[in-house]
């Protein structure tokens, strides 16, 4: 057998080559051979010989490989699963407060609304309230496959990487809605994007979806998702910038609002609109390619143009809304009705702005008011300064800053005097100037006026603002009591000790807020009980705020009473008797009796019955103007916050004009009634010069009210008074007549015993003298001073004034001795040794 004739390149025909299978068989024959591998015969024979071999497809052993390896999988991931339950669930924590508050007047009206401490603002729903556009708005524009994932989605971390890796910077985490809201709940402060951060974030993601439904959390992310310009879930925001409510978005509302998460500054639509606009329409395109929306609907939505709301920042009444929200507890009411009434807050605040414009001549640059209803203590309005957005101290809160009260505590010192049976009405208190030795010197305390009357009713005494016959019945009642009744009052902030004020506290040698003594003057309006002022005008809605939906918070143990707390130890209950507080409160209506401090129809003389007392601190730094008919109570503070002194601005010419307006509103408001005498207060004619019951011989009497069994029982016997007059008649038993402050004890003022001097060598010694002070007794008419033992000058005195001398001083220990005269006769003696060095 001839072979075929070789090609050109020296190969034999193909065409008469004998048939062989193409290389895959050729080699799948000798993998599929009988024998089990290559035949020895020759080609012919291999081809005979050789088994068919079947089709290429997967062997058991490999398909057993991938079920083994797929139910390991699931083994590991569902033990994985398991395991996640063993870890406590981070979200499930105490309850604070995250929502925004609204605080609205007693009818309704807004006066802020009080941001949380993170300072956003928030508004809670339920997940099927949210519109149905809004929840796919948001998976859209999120997490399209939240549905899917178990809270990490490994499609988006390796997009997000690719991405990250072609831009050579971060610029997509590829976080899910559950990370996201791991994140937003847990507080997890922002930084930088890390590789440990974005594992943390996962495993977080992880126990969220483990410990909650994926509908708890979709709610939850709906409610915290930062929206900008300060508000946080989608409700806020729509609120913010829509004016609606977001359970009714259009697609378009929901798309706007759903985009902006992604960035809150970029996208905010009051600052940048077009990037809003542009934010909004991207999102409705990926929700048209989901599926999401249909394209007739998408297309309306796209053309639908940006319509937002003007911004709302109300803020009134700004310094009584920051007071009631340093009273808020950890999880307030979202909602709170104050008692404030909004039209008489802000007719308040044009008066006292006016009142500073009209005073500023004079040094007066700030006000403050408080206004309580009686007697439901309901605070009504509340001015703080006379401006609150006064860069310079406009913030500052005159209703709570601590000022010397001057005069206004005198109604307190008497009403205790009334009630520890020390004086009634009619009781003659003393009105001469004296010294007290004090430690450290002399208190030497004057009328404003700068004149003194003598004996006077306490009527008169209260009414007038008698600064004497004030620090007289201190002294009678002590210093201690005094103190102990001001705090039963409510006037906490007296906190030193007595000694530390002295008899100065008759006269306002304390500081106190306008708040607290306005309380306190309630009580004197409402027979002597002390309650305090209420800000919140239903009680109930101081409740524990519930748990919010899809916060993972759970309310544990009672909540804290809000705003109910005064913020100060107060007590309250009955700090007077019923009858002291009338009769007080009929001695600080009688404009009669208030003209001789004040004359006669000045501004306190009101057409309706109304009890008002003044208060001006020393140097005129403070001017106060309390009062009160049987509905209302006005407290008024004038002055300076940084206490610079005014130029002859008392309580009545300066915080006296504010009041009468602001009493004069209120009146019309609630309309005085007379107040309703208590049972145990009776009247009994007095003679006006005594202020005991007038006799046959008085020619002239008055009424006067008491506490029943304190009406004197012996009669004026006017006859005496006229030939004696009533300092002598006080010595006589029998006879006497109470005179608060009458007599004093006869001795030194100054200087003290073993008081201590400097000698100057270098001045002459007829230029260094001692200078004493002695105090006179009305039984004496002269006072002797003896300078070791040889005498020094003789002063005529009378009633309780008092004489000063001086005296040579050189080196050494001197012994100054002080004899009183009677007629001539010494009738006292008082001694007291100094050393000079």
């Amino acid at each position: 057998m001839s072979l075929p004739p070789p090609n050109r390149q020296g190969r034999t025909d193909p065409a008469s080559r004998p048939s062989e299978p193409p290389p895959e068989s050729r080699r799948s024959a000798g993998a599929c051979g009988l024998s089990g591998g290559p035949s020895r015969r020759g080609p012919a024979a291999r081809l005979e010989d050789a088994a068919p071999c079947p089709q290429p497809r997967p062997t058991k052993r490999l398909r057993r490989r991938a079920a083994l390896a797929l139910a390991a999988l699931t083994i590991f991931a569902a033990l994985g699963w398991l395991a996640l339950g063993l870890f406590p669930d981070p979200f499930e924590r105490e309850a604070i407060w995250d929502w925004n508050v609204l605080v609205a007047d007693r009818e309704g009206r807004l006066l802020k609304e009080i941001l949380p401490p993170p300072m956003s603002r928030k508004e809670y729903l339920r997940l099927e309230e949210f519109s149905p556009y809004l929840v796919e708005a948001v998976l859209a524009a999120e997490d399209k496959r939240f549905r899917l994932h178990p809270g990490v989605d490994p499609a988006a971390i390796v997009r997000a990487l690719i991405m990250n890796v072609r831009g050579r910077r971060i610029i997509s985490g590829g976080s899910t809605i559950t990370m996201q809201t791991a994140r937003l709940t847990l507080g997890l402060t922002p930084g930088p994007r890390t590789f440990r951060r974005k594992l943390r974030e996962m495993w977080l993601a992880l126990l969220l979806e483990r410990h909650h439904s994926k509908d708890d959390i979709l709610a939850a992310y709906l409610n915290s998702a930062p929206t900008g310009d300060l508000n946080v879930g989608f409700q806020a925001a729509a609120e913010a910038y829509l004016g609606k409510s977001a359970k009714s978005l259009s697609p378009a509302e929901a798309a706007l609002l759903a985009g902006l998460p992604a960035a809150p500054s970029t996208y905010n639509p009051y600052r940048r609109p077009d990037r809003a606009l542009a934010r909004r329409q991207s999102v409705l395109r990926r929700m048209l390619a989901q599926g999401r929306l249909t394209a007739a609907t998408a297309e309306r939505a796209l053309a639908e143009p940006l319509v937002l709301q003007a911004p709302q920042k109300a803020w009134l009444a700004p310094h009584f809304v920051n007071h009631l929200k340093s009273r808020l507890g950890p999880r307030p009411p979202k909602r709170i009705a104050a008692t404030l009434d909004l039209e008489l807050q802000q007719a308040v605040e044009a008066l006292a702005a006016s009142t500073v414009r009209r005073f500023r001549g004079h040094g007066l640059s700030q006000t403050a008011v408080v206004v309580l209803s009686l007697p439901e203590r309901e605070v009504l309005a509340w001015v703080g300064s006379a401006d609150f957005f006064d860069v310079d101290d406009g913030q500052n809160d005159g209703a709570t800053t601590l000022r010397q009260p001057g005069s206004a505590l005198k109604p307190f010192i008497y009403g205790l005097a009334l009630d520890e049976g020390l004086v009634t009405a009619a009781t003659l208190v003393n009105d001469e100037a004296a010294d007290y030795a004090i430690p450290g010197g002399v208190f030497s305390p004057r009328n404003y006026s700068g004149a003194s009357h003598g004996p006077v009713p306490v009527r008169t005494a209260l009414a007038s603002s008698l600064n004497l016959p004030a620090v007289n019945l201190t002294a009678a009642l002590s210093v201690e009591r005094v103190l102990e009744q001001l705090r039963r009052l409510g006037l906490s902030s007296l906190e030193r000790e007595a000694d530390w004020y002295g008899l100065g506290l008759a006269l306002g040698g304390g500081e106190v807020s306008l708040l607290s003594l306005t309380t306190a003057y309630a009580a004197l309006a409402d027979g002597g009980r002390l309650r305090p002022p209420k800000i919140f005008l239903r009680p109930a809605e101081l409740a524990d705020g519930p748990a919010e939906p899809g916060s993972f918070r759970t309310a544990r143990g009672p909540a804290e009473a809000g705003g109910a707390s005064y913020g100060e130890a107060f007590q309250g209950g009955q700090v007077l008797s019923p009858e002291a507080a009338y009769i007080i409160s009929d001695i600080l209506s009688d404009d009669l009796a208030r003209t001789t401090g004040f004359g006669a129809q000045g501004p306190l003389a009101t057409p309706y019955r109304s009890s008002v007392k003044t208060g001006t601190s020393k140097n005129f730094r403070d001017n106060w103007c309390l009062g009160y008919t049987d509905g209302f109570v006005v407290g008024v503070w004038a002055g300076n916050f940084e206490a610079k002194p005014m130029e002859q601005i008392s309580g009545l010419t300066g915080a006296g004009h504010l009041w009468r307006a602001v009493a004069d509103l209120m009146a019309e408001r609630r309309p005085p009634r007379p107040p309703e005498r208590p049972q145990d207060v009776e009247t009994a004619r007095i003679c006006p010069v005594s202020g005991l019951p007038a006799g046959p011989q008085c020619p002239n009497f008055r009424l006067e009210l008491f506490i029943k069994g304190s009406v004197p029982a012996a009669q004026c016997r006017h006859d005496e008074l006229g030939r004696q007059g009533l300092a002598p008649l006080a010595q006589q038993p029998g006879r006497r007549v109470d005179v608060i402050g009458l007599p004093r004890t006869f001795g030194f003022l100054t200087p003290v015993n073993g008081e201590v001097m400097a000698w100057d060598p270098d001045l002459p010694p007829e230029h260094q003298k001692i200078r004493a002070v002695v105090q006179s007794v009305p039984e004496l008419d002269e006072i002797v001073l003896y300078c070791d033992g040889r005498e020094v000058a003789r002063r005529q005195v009378s009633g309780l004034r008092r004489a000063e001398f001086l005296a040579d001083y050189r080196p050494g220990r001197r012994s100054l001795t002080a004899v009183g005269l009677s007629q001539g006769r010494e009738a006292a003696r008082t001694t007291t040794v100094v050393e000079a060095r």
